[in-house]
């Protein structure tokens, strides 16, 4: 599997994501079958900072608690990990993603609601936070949306420049 590669209609704002990270997190929903699941993006901005490049795309914590229609991210032992994360190759918090079994990878109101709260709050230290999405049947036909949800304005869909789910790719 290539990686996945997303950019904004007016190339302000660019995502790459590891493959090995995609498939960490296709093997997450898997596991979760039904219910939904999610964790938190780490990686690396260019120094002009349009473009991130997520390197970690852990599972939940584990006082993370869900169901088939929502997912309350934990946060024990993320402070730690992120820490970790930046001493070992300084890459930052990006943002979150998360699992809608067997429905589409839009974001719900929830979600919007969550990732705004995010960009405007001083202790993330990300003013524009990344909102990743699978959707669908993890065996099956998957699909993978990216947002920007810069502060104070409306979350930015970014198109999908290639991705190809496991199951294609067989």
């Amino acid at each position: 599997m290539a990686d996945v590669v997303f950019q904004s209609p007016d190339r302000r704002f660019g995502l790459r994501i590891a493959s090995n990270e995609v498939e960490r997190m296709v093997s997450l929903c898997r596991k979760a079958k039904r219910n939904e699941i999610g964790g938190i993006l780490t990686g690396r901005y260019t120094d002009e900072h349009d473009w991130a490049e997520v390197t970690d795309a852990t599972g939940p914590p584990e006082d993370s608690r869900s169901g088939r229609t929502w997912f309350e991210r934990g946060v024990r032992g993320l402070q730690q990990l992120i820490n970790q994360c930046w001493k070992r190759d300084r890459s930052y918090y990006l943002g979150e993603w998360h699992y809608h079994p067997y429905a589409g990878a839009s974001p719900s109101r929830t979600d919007i609601a969550q990732m705004k709260k995010i960009s405007e709050a001083e202790s993330y230290q990300c003013p524009e936070p990344i909102l990743l999405i699978l959707g669908g049947d993890p065996v099956g036909a998957l699909d993978i949306r990216a947002f920007i949800f810069a502060r104070n304005n409306k979350y930015i869909e970014l198109t999908k420049i290639n991705f190809v789910s496991q199951s294609e790719a067989r």
